[in-house]
């Protein structure tokens, strides 16, 4: 064979293999979107967001700040693109047809005081359209006691509402590490209290999570890293997707409750 011969040859075979790779992505894709959406009726529900609407009727660009903790930084071997914060930011963009921002606002190991401090310069500096406010977790593991950064949870929120900024609050994550925590359930209690007191959109994660091994569309090991505690790409995956459905659906002027998903395998 001559060497333009092999070359073509070659070119040939990466073809193939690109297009296998494609394939293969786009399964494994499809079939994290079923798994999640078997989850999808206990994420949470919807709730009016004008400011959204009024931005798609527009056609104008949406800004989000995602503040959190490592669920929103990411972990050294997790890539960003597969972090919550990005597969919401490319389901949105798809679903409400206008550019959206996600402004990664996460750092690692933070507690909710710590995410307050920072709210002045990280958040309402920015103007953005919405916040997704992951919160709680390191609370739950670093304190003996969470009665404190609840009260600045809620006093935040009273910040927010005064800067007529919406919210969509993101409670823990299901995990070993967290569930035997006697103050997790203090805490879960305390975000859904919150967002029915205030009026906020709240994210069930931790019931998505529930929900999936309940049904058998994952094992713990599928949502959870082997640390104990942080995510696996598959509950990014359905976080991100759950997560962007349930703020597009409140995109609209009359709320409507959200329905069923399911979670991706890493």
């Amino acid at each position: 064979m001559t060497g333009s011969g092999r070359v073509t040859l070659r070119n040939e075979v990466l073809g193939l293999l690109a297009g296998l790779a494609v394939v293969v992505s786009f399964s494994a894709s499809a079939d994290a979107t079923e798994r999640c959406r078997k989850a999808k009726d206990v994420a949470g529900v919807e709730k009016s967001l004008p400011v959204l609407q009024e931005k798609v009727d527009l056609g104008e660009p949406i800004r989000i700040v995602a503040l959190g903790s490592s669920s929103v930084e990411g972990t050294p071997d997790m890539p960003r693109e597969q972090l919550f914060a990005s597969v919401m930011e490319r389901e949105l963009a798809r679903q409400m047809l206008t550019p959206v921002e996600v402004v990664n606002k996460g750092k690692g190991g933070e507690t909710i005081p710590k995410m307050v401090d920072r709210i002045e310069r990280d958040v309402l500096n920015l103007k953005p359209d919405l916040v997704v406010w992951q919160l709680g977790v390191n609370d739950v593991l670093q304190m003996d006691g969470v009665d404190g950064a609840i009260a600045r949870m809620e006093a935040a929120l009273e910040t927010f509402r005064k800067a007529k900024l919406p919210v969509v609050l993101v409670d823990l994550q299901l995990s070993p590490l967290v569930d035997r925590d006697r103050d997790a359930p203090i805490m879960q209690a305390a975000i859904t209290e919150a967002g029915k007191k205030l009026g906020v959109m709240h994210f069930h994660r931790q019931a998505i999570m529930k929900r999936l091994i309940e049904t058998d569309e994952a094992k713990p090991s599928d949502l959870v890293q082997a640390d104990g505690l942080h995510m696996t790409q598959l509950a990014h995956f359905c976080t991100g997707k759950l997560l962007a459905e349930q703020i597009a659906g409140s995109s609209v002027s009359k709320p409507v409750a959200i329905s069923a998903t399911r979670i991706p395998v890493r």
